[in-house]
């Protein structure tokens, strides 16, 4: 198993060799790459992909390497660009505040580099670090942590891995993406940062996944809806902390009114586990509140402007571009195909778009795309089955080509017909992992929702769904007695 960089004699591209034990440098891949070798480009052209896992596959070079494919498929995720640039004699340029680059690899932000330059010119293409900017820790103010996760999204929104993205801030203090470059110039700093990530990523699969360590873990919003079918604030009912509790999102500036709550169970070793934690921390806060209203509603976006999300916490589990991909494909896109598309439409893509994670300060992440899965019991254990499968059973899995151009508009536009054929085939991909058959009973429903294109209830009360006000209300008249 050896890792290979494709290059043409780069100077960059051969400090990067030298630095980094174990990485071989080639300038082609026949009579190199192997089924079961890794391959990074560092340059597009005609060389096939290869191995089992390439980073910066070759259509995403190319779209990465072409300024105006790049700004079409950043935009279609999501992604904010420059809207002010203006013409000048020497080319465009953008009135910023500050600017910013980040190398990333594996979908890690791996440095901060910072300047106050106020205009930043885009007649040519970012690939490096300039001395004017100084070197800042990634979690150095909200600003920086912010301006790290907007570059590991447009680096995963591009289909790669491994880039130097640019970033503006306008005079408004909003953060745009400048440039992604998906060959960076490897030098002083730069090369450093990348080198040591490579190592870590070779390293990494040596290391064997010890189950034993492997958590699961869950935050599940919602909101409350009252009888006339408005929202109630669930600051009224639900503290900021606690295992049933408020996010931290205000309403109206306010910071004291929150609009929406969220279930956090504690974590588990197993599916079942934590889908029974979730089902008694919700009997828990039932019992405090038995009453009709407000109705607890899930899903996608319960009332416009309120999104809400299913996010699935894993620790133990070393991460990487290819784990992130694996849960888009198994977790993210079945779940997809369910969701209410109206609220669906609107959550997304500033929401819940694909590769939404966050690293937690635990050392574990978060996956975020799914909507609030909470609506089912059955579908939320399928979440939690199908997040164990990708966990466990990654190296049998398929990576089916979500992050092609047609597949992710389908995937911001909820276009099922599009979807269906590579929803059939992640089905049985999953039907050929010996977990399958534990998971069997909550699977085959959701894979039976996308075939009769049925999708989930969001005006259904979770507590009912869950069945646990009955219990709670049954609890408060034995009380009472």
């Amino acid at each position: 198993m050896s890792t290979y960089l494709l290059h043409q004699g780069q100077a960059s591209a051969r400090r990067l060799v030298k630095r980094v034990p174990g990485l071989i440098g080639i300038r082609e891949v026949r009579g190199h790459v192997q089924s079961t070798d890794r391959l990074i480009r560092y340059v597009g052209g005609e060389e096939p992909d290869a191995g089992a896992w390439v980073i910066n596959r070759r259509a995403a070079f190319e779209t990465a390497s072409q300024r105006k494919r790049m700004a079409e498929r950043l935009k279609m995720t999501g992604v904010r660009l420059p809207k002010y640039a203006r013409s000048a004699r020497d080319g465009w340029q953008a009135p910023l505040t500050r600017h910013y680059r980040i190398p990333v690899f594996g979908l890690r932000a791996l440095a901060c580099f910072r300047t106050d330059q106020k205009t930043v010119w885009l007649s040519q293409r970012v690939r490096e670090v300039v001395d004017s900017m100084s070197e800042i820790p990634l979690d150095f103010d909200e600003q920086a942590g912010k301006v790290c996760q907007l570059a590991v999204r447009a680096t995963h929104a591009l289909g790669l891995e491994m880039s130097l993205v640019s970033i503006g801030v306008t005079p408004r203090g909003m953060l745009v993406v400048l440039d992604v470059s998906p060959a960076p110039v490897m030098q002083g700093r730069i090369l450093e940062v990348f080198a040591q990530a490579i190592h870590e990523w070779i390293e990494q699969r040596e290391t064997a996944i010890d189950p034993a360590r492997i958590l699961l873990g869950t935050d599940l919003e919602f909101m409350l809806r009252g009888k006339k079918g408005k929202m109630v604030l669930a600051s009224r009912f639900f503290p900021l902390k606690g295992v049933v509790g408020c996010d931290d999102r205000s309403f109206g500036g306010d910071r004291m009114k929150h609009p929406l709550a969220e279930v956090r169970p504690a974590p588990a070793a197993t599916p079942e586990r934590l889908c029974e934690n979730v089902r008694q921390t919700l009997y828990e806060a039932a019992g405090r509140f038995p009453h009709e209203f407000p109705q607890w509603i899930a899903g996608c976006a319960p009332f416009e402007r309120f999104p809400t999300g299913g996010h699935i916490h894993m620790s133990g589990v070393p991460f990487h571009g290819r784990l992130v991909h694996l849960l888009d494909v198994y977790v993210g896109l079945p779940l997809m195909l369910i969701e209410d598309p109206m609220s669906s439409v609107r959550r997304r893509p500033r929401y819940g778009f694909l590769g939404d994670v966050r690293h937690k300060p635990h050392g574990g992440f978060e996956y975020r795309t799914p909507g609030s899965f909470l609506v089912d019991p059955v579908i939320a254990m399928c979440a939690f089955a199908l997040a164990h499968i990708v966990i466990h059973h990654q190296q049998e899995l398929v990576c089916h080509p979500l992050y092609e151009d047609e597949m992710t508009r389908a995937f911001y536009k909820n276009d099922r017909d599009t979807l269906l054929p590579m929803a059939r085939a992640i089905y049985s991909s999953l039907r050929r992992t010996t977990a399958y058959e534990r998971f069997q009973d909550v699977i085959d429903p959701v894979f039976e929702m996308i075939e009769r294109d049925e999708v989930w209830d969001e005006n259904v009360d979770v507590r009912d769904a869950w069945g646990v006000r009955e219990q709670a209300e049954s609890r408060a008249r034995t009380t009472a007695s």
